[in-house]
Parts: C-alpha cells; structure tokens; sequence
C-alpha cells in the first residue's frame, strides 16, 4: 500500500512538474530572460485582424483603431509620422523632455501622458495599446488580461528592426501608405550616406559613456558606427549591446575616434562638456582620438533613439568622421 501511495505520488508530481512547464511556456513568457523578440504577431491584410502576443494571447482587432495609447517613446516617435493625432488618446510622459524625445511640442497637451500607470490608462478606455519589450512586465500583464488589443515592439538592434516596428505599427494602425512613404525616406537617406562613405578609410571608433558603458556589436550603435564610416572598436572586446566597460580597457583600445552622447540637460544647466570631462583625464592624453581632437559629442536623441530619428545621428556622425562628405537634401539620392 505504500509503495502504491509513492507511486501515485511521483506521478502527480510529474503531472504538476509538467503542468508548470506548460503554464511558463504560455502565461509566464513575459518573464523568459532568454527571449529578446518579443514583437505581437499580425494576421490578416485586413480588417479584423488577429494580434498575438509571445505569451500566445491572442486579440481581435475589429477596425482600425481610434482610441491609441502609445506607452513608449519609440511608438510616440513612430505613430508621429504614421498617425493623426486625433486618433490618440495618450502617449508618453517622456515625449516632452528634449534630452529624450525628438518631437518635443508635436502632441498637443490635450492628450493625455502616461507614465505607465495601469489604472490610469484603462480609465482612458484605449482601443489598442502600444508597449515594447522593455515596458513594466507588471502593466503589460495587467493589459493583456484587460482585453484590450495590445501590440508589443520586440527588437531594436538595428536599422531592419526599426524598419520591421514601422510596418508593424503601420499594419495595426491601417497607415500603410505613410509607412511607405516613410521607410522609402528612410532609406533614401541611409543609402546616401553608404555612398559617400564606401571609399573612405573606415576610422576606428569607442561610443564612450561617461558613467563607464561602451556598445559591442549586434547592436543598433554598432551598426550606427559601420554606416557613418568608422568601425566599432568594442564589437569582439566587449559583448553584443550595451556593456560596462573599464577606463583601462576603453583606452587600450586606441581609438581614432570617440564620441560621446551630450544629454541636453548638461548644456542647459551649464556643466561641462562630457567632451571636456574626457580630454581633462590624463590617463587618456595618449589615446589617439584625445591627441587629435577627435572627440566629438552629440544628441542623446539621435545618438540613442530607436525610432526613424536614428538617421540623424547616422548622418552627423558621418560628417564627423568624414568632414567633406555631402548633407542630404531631398533631391541628394538622384544620381
């Protein structure tokens, strides 16, 4: 009888063992450190249209939606170029501050900001959310119990991915002629710079933070780095994205070129340049790119931003790296 009792046992045991498998596969995906896209998926050309999110959730989207709640910057700065605002009902808090946001001014106060906060943003009564991989796990597990249709962007290591964002955004949204228009600009601009640059001599580039991080490679700044014309002295030395890396190492790695993000805020409350900081080290006075002036620093907001405004910080870098190449004016890529 015992023995009996054991083995009934062990078997619910493994029956339970397996249920929470099971149960992690589907309700508890949101918190899988191990997966990095974590972009809803969209079936159907048109309305309604199936949404699906990693944790297998699946929404209907009846028509295209009227009531948008960004929740992102990134999804501020994409919807701005996609979508009228009438048809917004909230976007980010983070919107209105200029070391952060590109569009500063663009949304009308009218509508609302959100900070995250779940309550506040049922109580807008959205038809479609928008939250990205990086969002509170909390809220967006709040919002996809709530029934209401939410769209995640998953993936921001590169200038494929933002394009990828754009559709997606698009798709949901019924703006598919603006996306197009849009990515064609966007490329337009990209391949004007790859031009120009692809018979220079590639400088050797550190993206260097203050606070001690640096970027390796499959990253957005690494790709950043390659189409400006320069080569990312971290990829290899440091791992994929963004990495503490140690003053020693950052000036072993001898670079032509470094540059730095200059936060808004520094220059308008009067502090130094991060530039200046950098060149006043003296452990740093051999490193090629201090020797030579070569530091450079620019927006925070177009040197990390995720959304369409990453060309600007593809092209100032370019000119920085390479100072006789073109700006690109509307008719620039007619050859």
């Amino acid at each position: 009888m015992n023995n009996f009792k054991l083995i009934c046992f062990i078997l619910f045991l493994l029956l339970f063992i397996g249920l929470i498998q099971f149960q992690k596969g589907r309700l508890f995906t949101l918190f899988e450190a191990d997966l990095s896209d974590f972009s809803t998926q969209v079936e159907g050309e048109h309305f309604p249209k199936k949404l699906i999110d990693k944790t297998g959730i699946e929404f209907i989207l009846a028509k295209p939606p009227t009531r948008i709640l960004s929740a992102t910057l990134v999804t501020d700065h994409i919807l701005s170029d996609l979508v009228d605002p009438a048809r917004l009902v909230a976007v980010s808090s983070y919107v209105d501050i200029p070391s952060m946001s590109n569009i500063v001014g663009f949304y009308d106060p009218s509508i609302s900001r959100t900070q995250g906060e779940i309550e506040s943003m049922l109580a807008l009564q959205p038809d479609l959310v928008f939250v990205a991989s990086y969002s509170n796990p909390e809220t967006v597990r709040y919002l996809l119990r709530s029934d209401i249709s939410v769209v995640r962007m998953g993936e921001f290591n590169s200038f494929a991915d933002i394009i990828n964002n754009i559709i997606l955004i698009a798709r949901v949204t019924d703006t598919q002629a603006a996306a197009e228009k849009l990515i064609n600009k966007l490329n337009k601009r990209l391949d004007f710079v790859r031009r120009q640059v692809k018979d220079k001599t590639p400088l050797r580039v550190l993206y260097y933070d203050p606070s001690g991080y640096s970027v390796g490679g499959n990253s957005l700044m690494d790709e950043t780095i390659r189409l400006a014309g320069g080569v990312n002295v971290a990829a290899g030395v440091i791992g994929d994205g963004e990495n503490k890396i140690s003053e020693e190492v950052a000036i072993a790695l001898q670079p032509d070129v470094i540059v730095m993000n200059q936060w808004v805020f520094n220059q308008q409350n009067g502090h130094p340049s991060v530039t200046t900081l950098l060149r006043e080290k003296s452990a740093w006075a051999d490193v090629p790119a201090v020797k030579n002036d070569r530091i450079y620093a620019l927006p925070g907001t177009w040197l990390r931003g995720i959304s369409q405004h990453r060309i600007n910080g593809v092209e100032a870098l370019a000119e920085l790296l390479h100072p006789d190449i073109k700006t690109y004016q509307e008719s620039s890529h007619v050859r």
